[in-house]
């Protein structure tokens, strides 16, 4: 081992494929820096992931490579004077290698506007080529209108936006809903997943596809709910609104207690929206007042004016806002 280490090349500056072994630790460190505000819970699990391994590589160096990274994580950093600078990451999304996805695009300020992202990016689209890839998808931050025409001007292009509000607590006093909304009662999951696939685009539901069991509501689940609420580790509610048979829109409201915050999903029709966004979300705050005073955050459709507009007169804050963009993948990208 001894013998290998001394003989392996040393580093070098610029533009390089992503060495786990050699630049996790680093990548972490750089990801930690120029996203601190920007991630979620998720996010900030995955970089605590990272950063541990990070501290494990310089023991288990190419075995650690070896066993956590395959040719379904990749990636490509820039390295000034033996930091890692600039880093972009790869990963394929599905087992047959198509769609792969482009994350953790970040330069640290002080070396920035000198080419270094658009060099890196090129080397992501090169490989995925290379891999016979043929999409790659990523998200900006819908307020980061460098870097969305930097992947503009790469060839991506806009496929859906979606947004994450808070709402620092559920309101003392709601204004009643001014439309007329029934309980939607267990076993109705097959209207509404017809409601969230209408709600959202064809492009929304490519790069996010809809997954039906999110939406079907079984005998085991309804019991689960039920018992949930009767023990008070929490309760559900969904609230609609009908036309003849057609559900037009509703709202879905998770309040559990073991969390530090409760949970709203909104849907509404195109063709019926502007009329009943402020009535669902008003249901919906009424619901989760009964069940106590704590933030509310709503997964949004960024694409879905109205309900921003409403959100935003109930006194919700965007804590996230991301547009997600795609880009074919050509035969020639494999030379750029």
């Amino acid at each position: 081992m001894s013998a290998y280490l001394l003989t392996r090349p040393e580093p070098r500056d610029g533009p390089q494929p992503f060495d786990p072994s050699r630049h996790m630790r680093q990548v972490a460190n750089l990801v930690a820096t120029v996203f601190a505000d920007e991630l979620d819970s998720r996010g900030r699990g995955a970089l605590r992931e990272m950063q541990f391994v990070g501290r494990l590589s310089p023991m288990l160096g190419d075995a650690l490579s070896i066993a956590l990274f395959n040719e379904y994580i990749s990636g490509h950093v820039w390295v000034e004077g033996g930091q890692v600078i600039g880093n972009v990451t790869l990963q394929s999304v599905d087992q047959a290698g198509s769609r792969w996805r482009i994350s953790n695009v970040a330069v640290l300020p002080s070396y920035r506007r000198r080419g270094i992202a658009r060099t890196l990016m090129l080397d992501a689209l090169r490989e995925v080529a290379q891999r016979q890839g043929n999409w790659t998808v990523l998200q900006v931050r819908a307020d980061n209108d460098g870097a969305h025409d930097l992947y503009l001007s790469l060839g991506f292009a806009d496929v859906s936006r979606d947004a994450v509000y808070r709402l620092p607590a559920t309101p003392q006093r709601i204004p009643p809903p001014d439309a007329r909304l029934e309980q939607l009662r267990p076993l109705t999951g097959g209207d509404l997943l017809d409601l969230a696939r209408a709600s959202r685009t064809a492009l929304a539901q490519w790069a996010d596809p809809i997954r039906s069991q999110d939406y079907q509501i079984g005998l085991g689940k309804a019991a689960g709910e039920w018992f949930g609420r009767l023990v008070g580790f929490y309760r559900v509610e969904r609230w609609g609104i009908w036309d003849d048979r057609m559900l037009l829109g509703a709202v879905e409201t998770r309040a559990n207690w073991s969390s530090d915050y409760f949970v709203m999903r909104l849907a509404v029709r195109p063709s019926a929206r502007g009329r009943f966004e402020e009535a669902l979300i008003a249901r919906g705050l009424m619901s989760l007042a009964q069940a106590g005073a704590m933030p509310v955050m709503i997964e949004h459709d960024g694409e879905h004016v109205e309900a921003t507009e409403a959100l935003l007169r109930f006194g919700f804050k965007p804590q996230r806002d991301l547009i997600t963009m795609r880009r074919a993948v050509r035969p020639q990208d494999a030379q750029l």
